[in-house]
């Protein structure tokens, strides 16, 4: 896993490759939660900016070629984070209404609920990124 940090004055961008492995999404939400304490990020902010990496993350994870690596990256505006993971699959991710006692299948559902933005889009040459937004502060 590789991590570069790029700081200005007024935005702020952090990057993670991650193998495509179960273990990594542990991984992804400790490194998350670790820069946006260092960048001062409420803690309500930092906790939803987490749940949502460790969603996309896993989807990233569960529907690309594990020889491949997925791309995280974490960007702050000063007035709202972007979580962005890229992967290979050119599939677009497809919400499914999961079964009551189903283990899986709610993460997308999540996502949504606790972003104030989501989408996805593809990437040249190869793949997809998934993002979402996050208030830095909370509403009023």
């Amino acid at each position: 896993m590789t991590t570069t940090s790029e700081e200005s004055t007024t935005d702020q961008r952090w990057q993670l490759w991650l193998t495509p492995f179960p273990k990594a999404v542990g991984e992804a939400r400790r490194q998350v939660r670790s820069i946006l304490a260092c960048w001062l990020v409420p803690e309500e902010a930092v906790d939803t900016a987490v749940l949502i990496t460790s969603e996309l993350v896993t989807n990233a994870i569960r529907h690309c070629d594990n020889s491949r690596l997925v791309h995280l990256q974490v960007s702050d505006d000063g007035a709202q984070l972007l979580l962005e993971v890229s992967d290979p699959s050119r599939n677009p991710p497809r919400p499914v209404v999961p079964l009551a006692h189903a283990e899986s299948g709610r993460g997308l559902f999540l996502v949504r609920a606790a972003a104030s933005g989501f989408g996805a889009r593809h990437r040249d040459p190869v793949g997809k990124t998934v993002w979402a937004t996050v208030p830095r502060l909370p509403a009023p």
